[in-house]
């Protein structure tokens, strides 16, 4: 906000006013550059997406260099949204910047992708945990019902939502502010479209969430803790089989 714009208005008028004086004076200048701000951010993630996927899916070769301006002209983005997905899976340990010679894609190992779930699930348990104290009646009844829903439909794309919601609504209940942004973090990298990749994993899953709803259902905080390290752990298991069923392990 441009608090100069506000400067003369008298003290007893306070924020409201002085908000409102801003909006109605210079009504184009503050909501261009909130959408600009949400529409980057946008950009960055779908970029970050896009890329993520086609290293996960041995698309894009470790030790490859990611040329940016040729990411930018095919996904029809300026390079800096390319520039921050770059610097966001750098964080993710997908790529590795040098300077003056660019971003390559890092060369991952098994190892790699189990530590990532097991930390994954550790973090996930706490949330859990929480959760089984938290969580309503009417909570308990919608993690079953899109439970149901996942185990009913046969539709990859809505098996991968309705897991994603599930997890969402667990989060929610058992989150602090501050372990909720390390659960968002820690599902989007190295992620991998297990209904795609994985036959039967939606059935798998759901059996295993009905494990997860038991302990949560019975007020059980450790058992949901255990039930939900044990299904993240053994994710990062089959993530491992199925990366190396589409030989993207370098070989020894």
């Amino acid at each position: 906000m441009r608090t100069g714009t506000a400067s003369g208005l008298a003290p007893k008028t306070g924020l409201k006013a002085a908000m409102h004086y801003v909006e109605t004076m210079a009504p184009d200048a503050i909501p261009p550059a909130r959408a600009a701000i949400r529409a980057r951010k946008n950009l960055r993630e779908e970029v970050a997406e896009n890329l993520r996927n086609r290293i996960l899916t041995g698309e894009i070769k470790p030790g490859i260099r990611i040329d940016l301006v040729a990411v930018a002209e095919e996904m029809g983005v300026s390079q800096l949204p390319v520039r921050e997905a770059l610097i966001a899976l750098e964080s993710e340990g997908l790529v590795k910047s040098y300077p003056r010679r660019g971003h390559y894609v890092q060369s991952l190992q098994p190892e790699d992708i189990l530590d990532h779930y097991e930390i994954f699930g550790k973090v996930s348990g706490v949330a859990a945990a929480r959760a089984a104290k938290a969580l309503t009646e009417e909570q308990l009844h919608q993690l079953e019902a899109i439970n149901e829903a996942m185990r009913a439909t046969k539709d990859a794309g809505e098996q991968e939502e309705r897991n994603f919601q599930f997890h969402k609504l667990i989060n929610g209940a058992g989150s602090s502010h501050r372990l909720m942004s390390v659960l968002r973090m820690l599902s989007k990298s190295m992620s991998l479209r297990f209904s795609e990749a994985i036959p039967g994993w939606d059935e798998k899953a759901a059996n295993e969430h009905d494990e997860i709803l038991k302990a949560l259902r019975a007020g059980d905080a450790e058992a949901a803790r255990v039930a939900m390290e044990n299904h993240l752990s053994v994710n990062g298991v089959r993530a491992v089989e199925a990366l190396q069923g589409m030989h993207f392990f370098s070989e020894e």
